[in-house]
């Protein structure tokens, strides 16, 4: 008996402990680099998984991907004789950070506790990362013009293919790890935290503001589409009516025009309703990089921009008419077979979206549903009046007595006739020719 009162006291101390409790807290703090759930990826099979490239623990050793290991063993040994510093200057100064580079993933296998390898595999996929990047922002490398993958023509030819890879929640490395590879090479001395944030941030073509806010490439893709906003998050259900098609809008006079980015998403009803939407590319390789963008906001932020923006783009685009119609404002560039695909692509992004009312997107889809839904209401109402005028005026003017009454329906029935032998002897005459 006292030892079933020992150890169900051990057990309320184990899982009421404040330090447990903290512990965990922190460790949701620093986890940035999440699996996907293979509910969510067997909808949408192949837009999670590298094709060319794995990036971090995650992926790496699977056979496909194998081939580009030999690639990235040479960007390792060109980024090191650059540096003039060996590697195990690199893995000891990588091993400092360890302990925060581990906590940055939800999982990893027990093969990956090994302290060298772990840090290895850090490195080798950093230096991978900074090289091709470096290269396609133009900086000369000491690679061979006929290098199949770090030549500039042949980063170009592989650009799609890599970068798909390199914007998977999976397929991620910390942030702090290319930090610290910059910083151990020493490629710029004075001011090294801003100038290792600026040489990363112009290595991957990322907008200035964003600077040290990222946590690893997805994280810094997705800031740099959407500019931080201040406030908590409303994700609360909003109360909106049926939010119309781009062509259903187009019929009540709203234009469409194309803003400079995401934070430019707004709906204007000054001089002209306009719904302003940024330019959206859609092809085999950025479709992979809409479903990891939602998953990483849904998973690893509080933000729902990008999902409201989905919300927002499926609701527009429920036919082909809506697709031609954005795609002759370019806001859509459609790359795929046809603008089926479009409308079908936007339905199964917009599956399990969680929305946020204070983001431009919703607040956009709020104003440009109000605005279809006033005007609907005023057309209707001109419509009835128009209609009870002409009654009106029929009843005023010809039916005070039956047989008034009698000719009027009678000549409609006339009228109705005649245009029906009309049409029917074109058409003849049509046929005879």
């Amino acid at each position: 008996m006292p030892d079933n009162q020992a150890s169900n006291d051990e057990w309320m101390i184990d899982v009421m402990g404040e330090d447990r409790l903290s512990m965990e807290e922190e460790m949701w703090q620093r986890q940035s680099i999440y699996r996907i759930p293979n509910f969510i990826k067997d909808r949408s099979k192949n837009t999670y998984d590298p094709m060319l490239v794995s990036i971090g623990p995650y992926h790496h050793g699977k056979p496909h991907l194998m081939p580009m290991e030999e690639h990235k063993g040479r960007a390792l040994r060109h980024f090191l004789k650059r540096s003039r510093k060996s590697n195990k200057y690199f893995l000891d100064g990588m091993k400092r950070e360890e302990k925060v580079l581990r906590a940055s993933y939800e999982y990893l296998d027990e093969k990956w506790c090994d302290s060298d390898k772990f840090l290895q595999l850090i490195i080798t996929d950093g230096c991978f990362i900074l090289e091709f990047m470096d290269i396609i922002s133009g900086t000369p490398k000491d690679y061979s013009n006929k290098d199949p993958i770090f030549s500039y023509y042949g980063a170009i030819i592989h650009y799609n293919f890599v970068m798909r890879d390199l914007l998977l929640l999976e397929n991620q490395l910390p942030y702090l790890a290319l930090k610290t590879l910059l910083t151990l090479a020493e490629v710029r001395q004075e001011f090294p935290d801003e100038n290792v944030d600026a040489t990363f941030l112009q290595m991957m073509m990322f907008p200035s503001s964003i600077a040290g806010t990222g946590s690893h490439m997805l994280d810094f893709y997705m800031k740099g589409l959407f500019h931080e906003r201040k406030g908590d998050p409303d994700h609360t259900a909003a109360i909106i009516e049926e939010t119309p098609s781009a062509s259903q809008l187009n019929r009540v006079g709203v234009k469409f025009k194309t803003s400079s980015n995401f934070a430019g998403i707004e709906f204007k009803d000054d001089f002209g309703a306009t719904l302003h939407l940024p330019t959206l590319n859609i092809n085999d390789y950025t479709i992979s990089t809409f479903h990891n963008l939602k998953a990483f906001e849904l998973r690893g932020t509080i933000r729902r921009d990008f999902n409201s923006y989905l919300c927002l783009m499926a609701k527009l685009l429920q036919s082909v008419k809506d697709v031609a119609l954005l795609k002759e404002a370019r806001i859509i560039n459609n790359y795929l077979d046809s603008d089926e695909q479009v409308v079908g692509l936007m339905k199964e992004l917009a599956k399990d979206t969680v929305l946020d009312k204070d983001c431009n997107s919703s607040k956009a889809q709020t104003n440009m549903t109000r605005h279809y839904h006033e005007s609907m209401k005023h057309w209707r109402n001109g419509v009835k009046m128009i209609v009870a005028e002409w009654f009106s005026y029929l009843k005023q003017n010809y039916f005070r007595n039956p047989w008034s009454a009698i000719s009027v329906v009678a000549g409609a029935v006339l009228l109705g006739l005649t245009v029906i032998q009309t049409v029917y002897s074109i058409k003849s005459y049509a046929k005879q020719k």
